[in-house]
């Protein structure tokens, strides 16, 4: 698990919403009634909160209280991690008709817990990672299962595995972690630093030399930003985004944006065929690519927008995909190609260094297809942090 920001570790959740209720209704008495508690427990909740930060969160005055600028940021962030924690009890009532109590009661070490147990899978290794001891694990899953009304995860032999119950509050939870680690950035922010973390999925073939131009504007402006990129298929990397495991997934946008995200285009990158220079077809003239039907094809993978350009290509030329392999590795595909006569539709943009020093070559043949779009997703109503608008900016930058 990432290093918990200063807000996570020691924030409660009782402090969270005594800040949020005192921000809407203006008062510490005003949210003391609206949370059905004294107006003493409100007043000390938003005092060891800001105890916690180091500053201000609210101007007191005669009329009441109103957030400061970090207030702001740390009410906006809260409210949308309690959204995501109430989201953890939907759904039917349990036996006796009481439903899942996580959003209200539970702390933010058995928070803590449960994202620790998820990753780990086990209570041994979650203690050793939060430096607690096991029994206090089993403790605080035992309590959160408790306020969930139902288990969290099976015991089976080989470890722990969450429940369908158990991945939803688990999902949520991250998603929660997310916003608050977002708001500590923020924070960090206002006093002149950018501190953080970005953590940025890639896709094969399509990422190319935007992301790393992009990297180097974001370290060479602040160095503060701890980044990690991290490549794979698109459907593990969806996962990833949905789950706050990762900030950004960049690379060939898809014809609908999933559900839960947002894309946003960068640009368009056609394709074309590939092959090692000196390839015996270089030579040859008037080609068709239903010439190449029968050739030794490199595919990308089904459901990849190259395969459907693939497709749209062939189709347009009264074929259907030929048979050849599929690989999902850039770095595999070109040692493919380099020692073989194979054939591949690949993004001459992102090979643009082999082809300028010689290695490949584009086979003169045209390829019909569609727009391929290559851009950035992100979360549906996930305000980005300042590292990763900063990156969105040098992608732009780059793209551009």
């Amino acid at each position: 698990m990432d290093a918990l920001t200063p807000i996570l570790q020691s924030a409660r959740t009782k402090s969270l919403r005594a800040a949020t209720a005192v921000a809407e209704q203006g008062s510490t008495a005003a949210a003391a009634r609206v949370l059905h508690c004294s107006q003493p427990v409100v007043a000390r909740a938003v005092s060891e909160l800001e105890a916690l930060l180091g500053q201000a969160l609210f101007e007191r005055g005669s009329r009441g209280m109103r957030p400061t600028a970090a207030g702001d940021r740390v009410v906006a962030r809260a409210r949308r991690a309690l959204q995501h924690l109430a989201r953890a009890d939907d759904g039917p009532a349990r036996p006796g008709g009481r439903r899942a109590r996580i959003s209200a009661q539970a702390s933010t070490r058995q928070l803590q817990v449960l994202i620790a147990l998820a990753e780990h899978g086990s209570e041994r290794r979650a203690a050793g990672v939060l430096g607690i001891s096991q029994p206090a694990v089993h403790q605080a899953l035992a309590q959160l299962e408790h306020l969930a009304g139902e288990a969290l995860f099976d015991r089976l032999a080989s470890g722990l595995r969450p429940t369908a119950k158990g991945a939803c509050v688990i999902d949520e939870v991250r998603l929660a972690h997310a916003e608050l680690r977002a708001g500590s950035e923020e924070l960090s922010q206002l006093r002149g630093e950018l501190l953080g973390r970005l953590a940025i999925g890639t896709l094969p073939f399509s990422a190319g030399l935007v992301v790393p131009r992009a990297l180097q504007r974001v370290r060479a402006m602040h160095r503060g930003v701890q980044v990690s990129v991290v490549d794979g298929t698109y459907a593990a990397l969806l996962a990833q985004l949905r789950q706050a495991g990762i900030d950004v997934l960049v690379g060939a946008l898809r014809d609908r944006a999933p559900q839960g995200t947002v894309q946003v285009p960068l640009f368009d990158d056609p394709l074309a065929v590939v092959v090692r220079a000196g390839h015996p077809w270089l030579a040859r003239r008037r080609l068709r690519l239903a010439d190449t039907f029968g050739c030794d094809w490199i595919l990308p993978m089904p459901g990849a927008p190259a395969h459907t350009a693939l497709a749209q290509a062939f189709a347009a030329e009264g074929r259907e995909v030929p048979a050849g392999v599929q690989i999902n590795s850039p770095t595999l595909m070109q040692a493919l190609i380099l020692g073989s006569d194979h054939l591949a539709l690949m993004s001459t943009r992102q090979l643009s260094r082999e082809i300028e020093t010689g290695l490949l070559s584009v086979l003169p043949v045209r390829v019909v297809h569609a727009p391929r779009a290559i851009g950035y997703t992100v979360r549906d109503g996930f305000a980005p942090t300042p590292a990763l608008a900063l990156f969105v900016q040098a992608l732009l930058a780059a793209a551009g």
